[in-house]
């Protein structure tokens, strides 16, 4: 299937309200033409099945188009040094939360190759951009919720330097998940300064959003932001 094939078949699928709807949740995209992510993901997997490197040759220029494609590189048949470079070619076309998101929970590896994907992500973070960052990001939350990784995961989210609105949203729903699942690994470190107050304050309230922590938990976490927040220099609260 070429591109113009592809937009046909897109344009054909489209809901103006669903459009509506979803175009208010990813301010500054424009490319939207409101197609529900089922029928998406549908449309990925008929790919996989036949030539799904030819149809990667087309550019996107819709929204729904850029999330085939994503759908595509993290879930075709393929060996991951494979889906790790199609993945580096791809992160310029990561412009919004939907497509990272959507991108980091398809991706699929094998336990043997945990350490490849584990250098991969490092290295997005390393980038200091706010997509390419939060792809990382989001990939550790995904795949990497593990005893063995969990204490490396939460040291890298709190050192995290910031450079981005979508980029500190990323880590704190990161860190709350790792809070939810491990909270006797991530407590402490959430409130040992190294996180700014701005995305302790989001990681916070995502924490307390959940239905799996106890309220006194919850009480618990909001009392440490507070004290937090009194301690922080005045600087820091007015910028």
């Amino acid at each position: 299937m070429n591109g113009e094939e592809m937009e046909a078949l897109l344009r054909s699928l489209a809901e103006p309200e669903f459009q509506k709807f979803t175009a208010k949740l990813m301010p500054g995209t424009d490319n939207v033409l409101g197609i529900r992510l089922p029928k998406l993901r549908q449309i990925a997997k008929e790919i996989c099945k036949g030539d799904w490197r030819e149809f990667l040759t087309h550019p996107s220029h819709i929204f729904e188009h850029t999330l085939i494609r994503a759908f595509v590189i993290a879930g075709a048949k393929m060996d991951v040094d494979e889906r790790i470079e199609r993945t580096m070619a791809f992160i310029p076309e990561v412009t919004n939360w939907a497509i990272n998101d959507s991108f980091c929970c398809s991706w699929k590896f094998g336990k043997k190759d945990s350490e490849k994907v584990w250098n991969m992500c490092m290295e997005l973070l390393d980038r200091r951009e706010e997509f390419p960052s939060r792809v990382g990001a989001v990939m550790l939350m995904d795949h990497f919720l593990d005893d063995e990784h969990i204490d490396s995961v939460v040291e890298r989210l709190v050192s995290l330097p910031r450079c981005g609105y979508y980029l500190d949203m990323g880590v704190a729903w990161a860190l709350s998940f790792c809070f939810i699942k491990y909270p006797r690994e991530t407590e402490d470190r959430l409130f040992d300064g190294r996180l700014e107050t701005e995305v302790l304050t989001m990681t916070v309230r995502k924490i307390c959003d959940s239905y799996r922590v106890e309220k006194s938990e919850k009480e618990k976490l909001k009392g440490r932001l507070r004290e937090t927040r009194a301690r922080a220099p005045v600087t820091r609260r007015s910028s």
